[in-house]
C-alpha cells in the first residue's frame, strides 16, 4: 500500500461494465440521490442521501459501482493532471504548507505504512508514477467487506428490507486482503 491509491475511490463511479460515467451520474440524478465516494489509506467511505421511494434502486447502483468499476484510462489521467495542479499550486500556499507538515507531525507513520504522509515532492512522484494497471490490481487485490467493514444508516427506511438488501448486495463481496487492525499513534512527541 502506499499513497498513489488514496485517490482510488474517486475513479469507482467513472464506469461499469454496465453503465458509463454519464449513465451513472443521470440515474442517481434521477433518482434525487447525492451519492459521494471518499477514500483514505485504510477505508472507503460512500456517503448517499436520498428519498425513501429511490433507496434500494440507489444502493443498488452504489453496488454496482463499488463491485464493478472499470477504471477508464482517461479518467485516471483526469485525475493525475488534477491532482498534480493542486500539489504544484499547494507548494507555495501557506495554508497548504502548513496543512501538511502538520499532519506530518500529527500522524508521524513509517514510509511503509498506509498513513504516513507524503511531502509535496513525494506524493508528485507517485502520481507520475501510478499506472492504470496497478490501479486495477490494487483493486483487485484489496476491495470488498472486512470483518472491520461498518455499514450504518440514519433516516426515513424500513429498516429490516435494507439490512436484507445490503446482505443480498454486499454479503459475499470479501476484500482478499486478510483484516488486520492498524494501531495508531498520536503525536510526535520525543
Amino acid at each position: 500500500l502506499n499513497d498513489r491509491y488514496k485517490e482510488l475511490d474517486t475513479l469507482l463511479n467513472k464506469g461499469t461494465t454496465k453503465h458509463t460515467r454519464q449513465q451513472i451520474k443521470d440515474e442517481f440524478d434521477r433518482l434525487k440521490a447525492n451519492v459521494n465516494f471518499f477514500g483514505s489509506a485504510t477505508m472507503t467511505t460512500v456517503n448517499i442521501t436520498t428519498t425513501r421511494p429511490n433507496l434500494v434502486e440507489v444502493l443498488k447502483l452504489t453496488a454496482e459501482v463499488l463491485k464493478d468499476p472499470i477504471f477508464p484510462a482517461d479518467e485516471l489521467e483526469k485525475l493525475r493532471s488534477e491532482q498534480l495542479s493542486q500539489l504544484e499550486s499547494g507548494r507555495s500556499e501557506p495554508q497548504a504548507i502548513a496543512f501538511r507538515k502538520f499532519q506530518r507531525h500529527l500522524t508521524p507513520y513509517e514510509k511503509a505504512d498506509p498513513r504516513y504522509v507524503q511531502t509535496f515532492d513525494e506524493k508528485v512522484a507517485d502520481l507520475k508514477a501510478a499506472t492504470l494497471d496497478e490501479v486495477k490490481k490494487f483493486y483487485k487485490e484489496n476491495y470488498g467487506i472486512t470483518p472491520g467493514s461498518t455499514i450504518a444508516a440514519v433516516g426515513d427506511f424500513d429498516a429490516v428490507e435494507i439490512k436484507n438488501l445490503m446482505n443480498e448486495l454486499f454479503g459475499t463481496w470479501k476484500s482478499p486482503a486478510a483484516y488486520a487492525r492498524m494501531e495508531g499513534k498520536l503525536f510526535n512527541t520525543p
